[in-house]
């Protein structure tokens, strides 16, 4: 009884601890690297609404379309 306690106490720990880790990581990395320099971040962002940009010079014929998976 106190094992499968244990286990399902240290799981939902885990599951915390992994979420609050993760969070705390990518939200420094991402305010570290914005703060020392923004343009990594929103480098040739024309449109404020929308990360998506437009590829430029780039024409697919068949061949290259049938090797797609």
């Amino acid at each position: 009884m106190t094992g499968r306690l244990f286990r399902a106490v240290q799981k939902i720990l885990l599951a915390v601890f992994l979420v609050i880790i993760y969070f705390f990581g990518f939200g420094l990395t991402l305010a570290l690297a914005v703060l020392f320099n923004p343009k990594i971040i929103f480098a040739g962002r024309k449109n404020k609404e929308s990360s998506w940009v437009r590829a430029e010079g780039y024409q697919p014929d068949l061949e290259d379309c049938l090797r797609q998976s």
